[in-house]
């Protein structure tokens, strides 16, 4: 809740309505954490902006190196092999001529709701057909 732009907001106009009041700045500062400097510039924003100081700028961020598509493509291949994300990885990267992190690989699976359970290991097609059905009639007699 704390990276939230409402909290910030909400805790910016707070301090604001505080040191409108007469409070001083160092009790803010106690009172949120924050850097002295940081109390001093909401207060000197508001002066200069307003309400609109209150809320937090828009961030660019990194562009994302996937398109639409290669994610959609990515989802979809992870949905066909959902146990081999190694796979996924080869088969995105021999098609979209991009590799896939590990971290980038699980917030994929993530994002289609998968779960990583252990897979029980099975000596089923191993076995003798016709000794399992001697020792069944053994342990049913």
């Amino acid at each position: 809740m704390k990276e939230d732009t409402a909290f910030h907001a909400r805790s910016r106009a707070h301090s604001l309505l505080l040191s409108a009041a007469g409070t001083p700045i160092q009790t803010i500062v106690k009172a949120y954490q924050v850097h002295r400097v940081t109390v001093a510039a909401w207060i000197t924003t508001w002066a200069h902006h307003g309400a609109q100081s209150l809320q937090d700028p828009p961030r660019s961020g990194r562009p994302a190196k996937r398109t639409p598509d290669e994610q959609a493509l990515a989802q979809q291949y992870i949905q066909a092999e959902p146990r081999s994300l190694k796979g996924v990885v080869e088969r995105l990267a021999h098609k979209t001529e991009k590799r896939l992190s590990l971290s980038t690989r699980k917030r994929l699976a993530k994002q289609a709701r998968l779960r990583w359970k252990r897979v029980r290991k099975s000596f089923k097609s191993l076995r003798d057909p016709i000794a399992f059905a001697k020792g069944q009639r053994a342990l049913a007699a």
